[in-house]
């Protein structure tokens, strides 16, 4: 539980959702008995969708841990479009490699080394999605860099913008965390009032900010 639905609740969603293929499945119960943060399955469900639903052919994703999500969106598109995904840890890079080799999603899945704020401003191409799961205090930064590379009516989608309730209430808000929770809520002021988006804010997983380029 994220402090953001009852436990109850998350649970009734969760079971709604079909599994995806079994070595997908596998995977996941991997990353979470190492309690790595990959998306939370309501989360998928909801990315599955807007995939589907604009044709996504192109994604850009900033955080690729093991490569769990660059995989499942991979798959989603039936591992025919283009993700183009960067990683700042060396020791998660070398793994998300590994495991995208595992899922013969080399050609599909193009992994950077290094800090998404430069990376960005040397991807070439434009996208349909782009999925923000990385430093949360650099969010900002990442959708404007994310926003000059998306096709007319493209969607950003913005994980983990609630952090555990503490982004909706200070009772929840511990100290080392205030810078963090201050650049968040100054994030989804700024999407979510800039005339130029249509965002909302979804209690779902850890929060997720759904944001349409117009």
């Amino acid at each position: 539980m994220d402090n953001i639905n009852r436990e109850y609740i998350d649970s009734y969603i969760k079971n709604l959702i079909p599994d995806e293929n079994e070595k997908l499945e596998v995977f996941r119960k991997e990353c979470e008995e190492r309690a790595l943060p990959i998306i939370h399955k309501e989360v998928g469900q909801l990315i599955k969708l807007f995939i589907n639903q604009v044709n996504a052919k192109s994604i850009i994703e900033v955080g690729t841990n093991v490569g769990y999500s660059s995989i499942f969106m991979s798959h989603v598109m039936n591992n025919q479009g283009k993700i183009v995904t960067m990683e700042r840890s060396e020791k998660f890079y070398h793994e998300a490699l590994k495991n995208i080799k595992s899922f013969g999603l080399e050609k599909n899945i193009d992994v950077h080394f290094g800090d998404a704020v430069e990376i960005l401003d040397n991807i070439g191409g434009t996208f349909d999605i782009a999925f923000i799961d990385a430093a949360k205090s650099y969010y900002k930064t990442f959708f404007d860099k994310c926003c000059q590379k998306m096709k007319s009516g493209g969607i950003i989608l913005s994980d983990n913008v609630l952090y555990q309730g503490m982004i909706a209430t200070d009772d929840l808000v511990v100290r080392r965390k205030k810078t963090l929770v201050r650049n968040l809520r100054t994030y989804l002021e700024y999407i979510s009032h800039d005339d130029r988006y249509i965002t909302s804010v979804l209690p779902l997983g850890d929060g997720l900010a759904v944001t349409l380029i117009k």
